[in-house]
């Protein structure tokens, strides 16, 4: 109930994406240059204004320049609007801001605020309610409300998603159980714990900037993670029912075997993702408190609510059957046979798959990558007719300039001795005179030649960023451009320390588990081929187009790079959790003295359909997610989803009992110290 009542209210505590690193420079340019100014050199909003008729625009008109005034003074009533440009009132700037083919022109308004993405978001709403004319044809561009109308997309594609999610879902599950009861569970635990996800994240918006995006992660996965626990632990009863009967002793063993299994999971996924909190962009540190708060939470809520309702149900689990057959936790033969299969040939299924995941992964290597920007807004959105209109008719320094700020007392030589040589730089069309902000902050908006984050732009600025400043001074340069670049050198940065966590404590859960050191290196080695298979199959689905007619893409031929770091943090984590599903059966076995090829072939014989069951589930609720027209959010959907189904088949279907069958004992070594360590941490059936 107190989920309910303070967390279904999130959304309106969260804050648009949040992609970019405080401490970088095009961030701390862009503050020095809004302190010394008051607002932002580059302008967030703007308005492109054509005559109704679609013809020329008479700016010498009066009532269109006393209309323009109008429009201009509404937009400068807008909260964090700290100036707007008239181009008929200011000739200096009206130069560029009037296109040549006089038919339109564009009030640039400069925000006060430095959150571009939350409340320059919230300035574009106002302004497109406030700014209306009558007598002109008036729409609203720029960066500003092109995100806030990617976070309106985005909430209603999560509505749109569950209602695709949750009746698929149904239909699955109860193939799956064959019956209501049983089916009933896993939709029970993901609602529990959607809302106990939202509470964290209510909490979380009270202490800290939390993306809205993370609302539809946290979504996904708790409806998929649910899926895997609630499936596991009914699995795991309805055996347990079949060997003893509606028991104290059933309960008893399916809470010490499939509970432990659902802990280690929860806390593997929590791992994985919480790594992410170590990233200074608030779209990844908020995914990473969301996945782990899915992580724990689902897991928490299944092992303790799941076997509840199965005390109360007993046999009743198998109630209102729909269709008779053998149930998902039935023992599989064909696993059991598959598994058989692998271990009589070893060496060429380790070859053959290892192949396979390798050449899926080669197009990581071509990979383009891309970040926040116009192409990120939906063709049916307002802002991108605007944004394409403006890129078509006017000189990119209007909406996209490359903001070059210097600090530090200059002259007005030394400064236009800078301007030539910016100018001079390829990839640049237009460099103006600097202008003075202050006595110690010049700036100059320049036009690159090409859209803001194509690699000629980057290299312009990484071009303008080694040039010599005068004396005492030094160069910062901010804008979009800039902007993408330092978020690339920011994940590159502090990537290898997340990488590091999560593989270390990843290990360290996977050795708690098994007890072997030569498992979790195993796991390690496998999940990041996975990671790099689904990785290269995202490459070239939405990169090379494979995927743009059947989910009817229409983004860049580029990858997002947050998405990247992501989709790394979340299949590492749910190939991780299957693992811990076979490991957790296979070590069972062991531990009852069954030889290792026969504890193999048991173990994946008995999970083999509630794996595959779960992957398929969870690739269903993540695909629903790929109905967005956002397209990051498209490639994260896919990503995820390719990622579970090669784990979930060749990976523990192939992979795995043949390097099993490889190492044989040694699958479950360890130096003695550590298994005096182990036997002592671990969770033990006693």
């Amino acid at each position: 109930m107190v989920a309910v009542g303070v967390g279904l209210d999130v959304e309106d505590h969260l804050k648009a994406a949040g992609f970019t690193d405080s401490a970088s420079e095009s961030e701390r340019a862009t503050a020095l240059l809004r302190g010394a100014l008051g607002y932002d050199a580059n302008p967030g909003i703007v308005l492109l204004v054509r005559a109704r008729n679609g013809g020329r625009l008479d700016t010498a008109s009066p009532a269109v320049r006393s209309e323009v005034r109008r429009l201009s003074r509404e937009l400068a009533m807008v909260e964090h609007v700290g100036r707007v440009v008239d181009p008929l009132e200011d000739p200096r700037l009206g130069r560029a801001l009037i296109a040549k083919d006089r038919r339109s022109l564009v009030i640039a308004g400069h925000l006060s605020t430095q959150d571009v993405e939350e409340q320059g978001g919230r300035a574009a709403e106002e302004a497109k309610d406030r700014v209306i004319s009558e007598k002109l044809d008036v729409s609203t561009g720029g960066f500003a409300a092109s995100f806030n109308e990617v976070n309106d997309q985005t909430r209603s594609d999560l509505t749109k998603a569950e209602m695709i999610a949750f009746p698929v879902l149904s239909v699955l599950l109860l193939l799956v159980f064959r019956g209501l009861v049983a089916a009933a569970i896993p939709l029970l635990i993901g609602v529990v714990s959607i809302l106990g996800t939202f509470l964290v994240l209510r909490v979380m918006a009270t202490l800290v900037d939390t993306s809205w995006f993370a609302l539809n992660i946290a979504t996904a996965l708790s409806l998929g993670l649910a899926v895997d626990y609630a499936l596991l632990l009914v699995s795991r009863y309805r055996e347990e029912l079949e060997a003893d009967g509606a028991t104290r002793e059933a309960h008893r063993r399916t809470v010490l075997t499939a509970g432990r299994t659902v802990v280690f999971s929860g806390f593997t996924v929590a791992v994985a993702l919480a790594a992410l909190v170590l990233l200074p962009q608030r779209f990844l540190y908020s995914m990473a408190i969301a996945g782990a708060a899915v992580g724990l939470l689902t897991a928490l809520i299944a092992v303790l609510v799941v076997p509840s309702l199965l005390s109360l149900l007993g046999e009743r689990v198998n109630a209102l059957a729909v269709r008779g057959g053998p149930a998902v936790s039935d023992r599989s033969t064909g696993w059991y046979r598959l598994a058989h299969w692998v271990m009589r040939r070893p060496v060429p299924v380790v070859l053959v798959t290892s192949l396979a995941l390798l050449a899926a992964s080669v197009p990581l290597l071509a990979t383009v990558l891309t970040g926040p920007s116009a192409e990120a807004v939906p063709a049916e959105q307002p802002s991108y007719h605007t944004n394409h209109y403006i890129e078509d008719h006017y000189e990119r320094d209007v909406v996209e300039a490359v903001t070059v700020t210097v600090r530090g007392r200059t002259s007005h030589r030394d400064l236009e001795r800078l301007g030539s040589a910016i100018a001079a730089v390829q990839g640049i069309d237009r460099a103006p005179p600097f202008t003075r902000a202050s006595e110690t902050v010049a700036f100059a908006n320049v036009a690159p030649a090409r859209l803001a984050l194509s690699r000629s732009s980057q290299d312009a600025v990484d071009a303008i960023r080694g040039l010599d400043p005068p004396r005492a001074t030094a160069i910062l340069v901010s804008g979009n451009t800039a902007r993408f670049m330092d978020q690339k050198q920011s994940l590159a940065d502090n990537l290898p320390l997340v990488v590091a966590v999560v593989a270390l404590t990843t290990c360290l859960l996977l050795f708690l588990l098994t007890g072997s050191v030569i498992l979790p290196l195993k796991t390690l080695i496998m999940n990041a081929m996975t990671l790099a298979a689904t990785l290269g199959i995202v490459v070239l689905c939405f990169q090379e187009g494979l995927l743009d007619d059947a989910l009817s893409y229409a983004g860049p031929a580029a990858i997002e790079v947050t998405s990247l770091v992501f989709l790394f943090a979340v299949i590492f984590g749910l190939a991780t959790d299957y693992a811990v599903l076979v490991m957790a059966r296979i070590k069972e076995q062991h531990d009852l003295g069954v030889p290792n090829e026969e504890a193999v072939a048991v173990g994946i014989g008995r999970t083999g359909r509630v794996i595959t069951a779960a992957a398929a589930m969870i690739a269903v609720v993540f695909l629903a997610f790929a109905v967005s027209s956002i397209f990051f959010m498209k490639q994260i959907a896919v990503g995820q989803a390719v990622g579970v189904l090669i784990d979930a088949t060749i990976v523990r279907a192939l992979l795995v009992p043949a390097l099993m069958r490889l190492f044989g004992e040694w699958n479950w070594w360890a130096p003695a110290p550590l298994k005096r360590v182990q036997r002592r941490f671990s969770f033990q059936e006693a």
